[in-house]
């Protein structure tokens, strides 16, 4: 049997379908183009120092404040005017990801604690409800002041789990979030489609996930 106790996933992304997708839509429908908006939005994702992004996911400033904020640096960066309201739910239209729901669902149901560790864009992408159904924990960086890729919100999902980290599974499709996890000594998956991820945790968890 399988040593490991716990499986901590990635929201956006993972439990989503791709946000790069989601994206790509906002950018067509509002005419500008993908890499300008990489730019703007996702700079502290490529190792640029962005206050306003890590401020937003740490809490720090409200979902309005970043809107406006963003809004502002989109149009200055484009030329194009961007309206700020209900901007972050716009940028982020994603469908959950039934598959791997149903598989947090059997994990879970086979004995395992389940977590959902995410950097935030505020709070209203999230289906709390049914996250706390299928989780033991939802860690969210805007709600704990802390963000991906510091440790720290490793260590504080692992001890609200109350598991060591050679015994937790962590799964993101953000490569620089696994690195953090596994020096800690976590086991990771860096998730790209379902299919793939959830053969890498039948092969670590030993449980029937496809």
């Amino acid at each position: 049997m399988s040593s490991y106790r716990a499986l901590i996933v990635d929201f956006g992304g993972v439990l989503t379908t791709p946000l790069i997708e989601a994206m790509d839509r906002f950018a067509n429908a509002v005419g500008i183009e993908l890499q300008d908006l990489a730019r703007a939005a996702l700079g502290a994702y490529t190792g640029e120092p962005d206050d306003l992004v890590t401020d937003f996911e740490t809490g720090r400033i409200s979902e309005g404040e970043f809107s406006s904020a963003l809004a502002e640096r989109l149009q200055n960066l484009t030329g194009r005017r961007i309206e700020s309201e209900g901007l972050v739910g716009r940028l982020f239209d994603v469908q959950i990801e039934e598959t791997m729901i149903d598989a947090l669902i059997k994990v879970r149901a086979s004995g395992l604690k389940t977590a959902v560790l995410s950097n935030s864009w505020g709070q209203t992408l999230y289906p709390r409800e049914r996250l706390d159904e299928i989780c033991d924990e939802v860690v969210l960086s805007g709600e704990v002041g802390l963000r991906k890729p510091d440790p720290a919100i490793f260590r504080l999902a692992l001890h609200r789990l109350e598991v060591e980290a050679p015994t937790a599974v962590f799964v993101d499709d953000h490569p620089g979030h696994l690195e953090p996890a596994a020096e800690l000594g976590m086991a990771t998956v860096l998730h790209m489609v379902p299919a793939r991820t959830l053969a890498d945790l039948e092969a670590l968890l030993e449980i029937p996930l496809l």
